[in-house]
């Protein structure tokens, strides 16, 4: 009896992680929001609060949005899903959404992932 409850248990949460697989759309809009949030930190503890900055950081996020709307790739594992950007042929992994969450990288890890980027931009 034991084992058949396990087992039902074990596939309703499976069941629910199918169900609640955010879409790409979420993934895009929770990298944005972490990417906006470590811009501002970024610029305004290099340069402080004013207009210029505000100019600086609306620039770099615009960039940084076409770039991901170009480039951000999706692997679907049923259960959950990742998102990557291809940079110099190497996958980098960006986000993983499960239970209608998508879980995004640390600051340090963003900070590498987007000087790659801006350095694969340039080229």
């Amino acid at each position: 009896m034991k084992k058949i409850l396990a087992l039902v248990i074990v596939l309703l949460v499976a069941v629910l992680m199918v169900l609640t697989k955010p879409s790409r759309k979420a993934h895009k809009e929770a990298m944005m929001a972490a990417v906006k949030e470590y811009v501002a930190e970024e610029v305004e503890g290099k340069f402080g609060k004013n207009v210029l900055t505000s100019i600086g950081k609306g620039f770099v996020t615009k960039t940084v949005e076409v770039a991901l709307s170009t480039k951000l790739k999706e692997h679907d594992y049923l259960l959950l899903n990742t998102t990557y950007i291809n940079l110099d042929g190497k996958e980098k992994l960006l986000s993983v959404g499960m239970f209608g969450h998508v879980f995004t990288f640390d600051k340090d890890m963003l900070r590498e992932n987007l000087e790659e980027a801006m350095k694969d931009k340039e080229e």
